[in-house]
């Protein structure tokens, strides 16, 4: 059977087993799916794999020394950086079991899979052939990544603008990045690298007894920060193995290079953190038209809300979802908090119901237009109907006083 109709059953074989948990099938089982079903099955495509490629020949791996070195460096620095972020936020208790039999019923529920999903990546990348090489490891490492997507909750990712970026930001890129350095590692040096450095941060989070208080967001960015980085060195230590570039090329990679790259980390770092009181979101209509458009995305700063005056363009939550009007009229309930009385720009009239304090979430600053087009389309692919999920009633409120104070400069 020719190499690449064994690439395409082995890859379609993979994907059935993420559309069976899409189509409800891991709820069926419940518990069981994660800790029997799953690794079995996991075992079973493995099993394929060997059959399929087991009179394969493999190249010689002749940096295969200098790679796994490198991968071990970098499990180190990212362990390193996750517990200093610890000290930094604090740390908490590990909610998992850890009685001997829950740590290796924890670990059984993984372990398997990250051999095997190993294996498979180390063969499939070695036999695809030299001709469409990045092309082969970028499929394979789509793959993968959809492969490490709960596909139960795909509805879910895309049901509005917010939970689509975050999706993107927090999930999608992150595992994507991580699944690229895997493959990348696996074609220089095996699959003992890749399993080490997949295999150890799953056994810490499952054995110790505490753990940095970091928030998702924040793990998933340091998950790919660390390993693009890598990335970057074992590219520059194999090119350099190989004697392939010139002594005024290898300057590139210097102090500068590195502390920029470093620079970029901490940046990255502090905005998962919330060093930064900026935060991003995609405009889902053209209610703000011509000012904000549907696609364009736009940052919101955490602005005191008494610092809100009329004419403001604010973000509030309405229903669990989030819109951004601006403000044309600023009122008083009974006990002296703030009512905004808010509108789009492209409406004709201001928005039925006044926005309390409590709901305001943050003023807009900028915004970049159609930036964020690309995920509103995504999402409304997914989900036909998240166009018409957020509606803000409009009308003359008792509130406003005059419609000639509808206008704004």
């Amino acid at each position: 059977m020719n190499k690449n109709i064994k690439l395409i059953i082995l890859s379609v074989i993979i994907l059935l087993s993420s559309i069976l948990e899409m189509t409800g099938f891991s709820v069926k089982f419940g518990a069981q799916y994660t800790y029997v079903v799953k690794p079995l099955i996991w075992i079973f495509i493995g099993v394929i794999a060997i059959v399929f490629f087991r009179n394969e020949a493999i190249a010689s791996k002749k940096y295969k020394r200098d790679v796994e070195f490198c991968v071990v460096i970098t499990t180190l620095v990212y362990f390193l950086i996750y517990f200093i972020l610890g000290y930094i936020k604090g740390f908490s208790h590990n909610p998992y079991d850890r009685t001997l039999s829950g740590i290796l019923t924890n670990i059984w529920s993984f372990l398997p899979i990250i051999i095997v999903r190993e294996y498979i990546r180390y063969y499939m990348i070695n036999n695809c052939g030299q001709r469409r090489i990045f092309l082969w490891a970028f499929l394979i490492s789509l793959l993968f990544t959809i492969v490490n997507i709960n596909m139960y909750k795909l509805d879910t990712y895309f049901a509005t603008s917010l939970t689509t970026i975050e999706f993107f930001m927090q999930t999608f890129i992150p595992s994507l990045v991580t699944n690229l350095y895997l493959t990348y590692i696996s074609y220089f040096s095996g699959y003992g690298a890749p399993i080490l450095y997949t295999l150890l941060p799953q056994l810490v989070m499952y054995v110790l007894p505490i753990l940095p208080g970091i928030d998702w967001a924040t793990t998933s960015l340091l998950s790919a920060i660390v390993p693009f980085f890598s990335y970057i060195y074992i590219n520059y230590l194999i090119n350099k193995i190989d004697k392939t570039l010139r002594r005024e090329t290898n300057k590139t990679v210097g102090i500068k290079g590195w502390l920029f790259m470093m620079l970029v980390v901490m940046i990255i770092v502090c905005f998962g953190l919330g060093a930064f009181p900026v935060e991003p979101l995609v405009i889902g209509s053209n209610s703000m038209a011509p000012k904000i458009h549907k696609g364009d995305i736009v940052f919101i700063v955490d602005t005191d809300v008494k610092d809100i005056k009329k004419g403001d363009i604010i973000r509030y939550s309405l229903d669990g979802n989030y819109i951004v009007h601006r403000v044309v009229k600023i009122n008083k309930d009974a006990d002296g908090k703030r009512l905004f009385i808010t509108k789009g720009d492209n409406n004709r009239d201001v928005d039925l119901y006044p926005v309390k304090e409590s709901q305001y979430t943050g003023r807009i600053v900028f915004n970049v237009p159609y930036l964020g087009y690309p995920t509103i389309l995504l999402r409304e692919l997914l989900n036909p109907d998240a166009a018409d999920s957020v509606q803000v009633e409009k009308g003359v409120s008792s509130y406003f006083d005059s419609a000639k104070e509808f206008t704004h400069s």
